[in-house]
């Protein structure tokens, strides 16, 4: 009588519902080799252009950086 009922259970918990995304193909490989070949390109480097007279120093208490005259240095 408990076998069966631990059958009869076991049945019922390896029952699994589909989901409409199981459905969906799955394409990761080719998703990754497209985003590798986006990254392989060579990135522009900007051109900085500081007007003159003036310098790239650290903002006071902060993490950026700001444009301040010479004299101000």
């Amino acid at each position: 009588m408990i076998d069966k009922n631990m059958a009869y259970t076991a049945d019922h918990l390896n029952f699994k519902r589909r989901s409409v995304l199981e459905d969906i193909p799955d394409n990761y490989a080719e998703r990754m080799m497209a985003n590798s070949r986006k990254s392989s390109q060579p990135k522009k480097k900007k051109e900085v252009k500081i007007p003159q007279g003036f310098v790239v120093a650290p903002a006071y208490n902060k993490g950026g950086y700001q444009v301040i005259p010479k004299e101000d240095v």
